[in-house]
């Protein structure tokens, strides 16, 4: 039984680190930066991303205009999950971190070529 601990600890040792190379030291830094992002909001842009892009300009610029007042209310929180609010132009109800993803996106898309 000895021998058998003996050798898992062996196989289970972490490996004695190396120094990083300059290109790992960037990419370990990017990870470390994207991993720090909140989560909700990348993955609301992800969604906002792949609707509003297949939306015509007019449609983008009527909802960006929408949502702008919206976003400026006094009564508008960028809560993360629950979905207080609708928009005209929009389907479904949706949070305010939601909307505020939206409203980057349609920013985006109107600076784009």
């Amino acid at each position: 039984m000895a021998k058998l601990i003996d050798a898992l600890r062996r196989r289970l040792r972490p490996a004695p680190e190396t120094p990083l190379t300059e290109q790992q030291k960037i990419d370990a830094e990017r990870e470390r930066r994207v991993a720090a992002r909140e989560p909700i909001d990348y993955s609301y842009t992800v969604f906002w991303l792949k609707q509003a892009r297949l939306w015509e300009a007019g449609h983008q610029a009527a909802v960006a205009q929408r949502l702008e007042i919206l976003l400026k209310s006094s009564v508008f929180q960028a809560n993360p999950y629950d979905r207080n609010y609708t928009l005209d132009g929009v389907e479904g109800a949706h949070s305010g971190a939601s909307l505020k993803a939206l409203a980057k996106v349609l920013a985006a898309l109107k600076e784009a070529p």
